[in-house]
């Protein structure tokens, strides 16, 4: 019987993983190899995918048999089990045919059991997509000019004019405008192909802010009329990719 054991070292961190998975499916499956675990969904209405990779390395305690164990779980119950974890809470992931396991290693050991099951997964082509803006932004400079966007609408709109600035703005009933110079401490790169403008939906980009709590910097990459992508390097060399379809007017 093919199964798994993955221990995590902080629980507190896979909550907010999850907080972010749960705004965007209802339902994922873990896919578990001997390399890494990897998660790839995408939401109802095809506007967002998300895609989580965890390598092996990430991990505290890491055993598979079998090429592959699958796990599928309902995103609520996670993290109903996960949102009272405590920073340096071990979290503790088994995999089997049946069952999903976790268990929490705090001041109490807490181990839940669900059903594993068959979680319908949408065929998601390897997006091989050009960008022509390529931009580092602290998590927390970004975060805010978000939040300072939906103030007045529901659409985020990035530019980068030239090689010298990433502007983002917030447009709806009036506007906002978040401007980064190249050399501000908010922008730690930006390499520009060609001037680009896009709009996003302000309310998906929000699905993944509980990211920044454990990403320092975001990697931000679009072109005009494109889709976004958001890169969250995790702790332990994991990574979260956040890409987001194009608002239309």
């Amino acid at each position: 019987m093919a199964k798994a054991h993955i221990a995590y070292p902080d629980a507190k961190a896979f909550r907010t993983i999850m907080e972010s998975l749960a705004k965007i499916v209802d339902e994922v499956a873990l896919h578990v190899t001997k390399d890494e675990v990897r998660i790839r969904a995408m939401d109802p209405a095809h506007v967002a995918l998300i895609d989580l990779t965890l390598p092996s390395t990430s991990f505290i305690e890491y055993e598979v048999e079998g090429d592959e164990v699958v796990g599928g779980v309902s995103i609520a119950n996670v993290f109903k089990v996960v949102k009272r974890a405590k920073k340096g809470d071990k979290l503790d992931i088994d995999i089997d045919e049946e069952r999903v396991s976790f268990t929490i290693f705090s001041t109490a050991t807490k181990r839940y059991k669900f059903r594993n099951i068959e979680v319908s997964e949408p065929e998601i082509p390897e997006a091989q997509l050009e960008f022509n803006v390529r931009a580092t932004i602290l998590s927390d400079p970004l975060k805010n000019a978000l939040k300072d966007a939906e103030t007045v609408g529901d659409t985020l709109e990035v530019e980068a004019p030239d090689q010298d600035k990433l502007i983002l703005r917030g447009k709806g009933v009036g506007l906002t405008e978040a401007k980064f110079p190249v050399g501000s401490p908010a922008l730690i790169d930006l390499e520009v192909k060609e001037p680009s403008k896009s709009a996003y939906s302000i309310e998906y980009l929000k699905h993944v802010l509980a990211l920044t709590k454990i990403a320092d910097t975001v990697q931000l990459e679009f072109s005009s009329g494109m889709p976004i992508r958001l890169q969250f390097n995790l702790p332990g060399e994991g990574r979260v990719v956040y890409m987001l379809a194009p608002k239309t007017e």
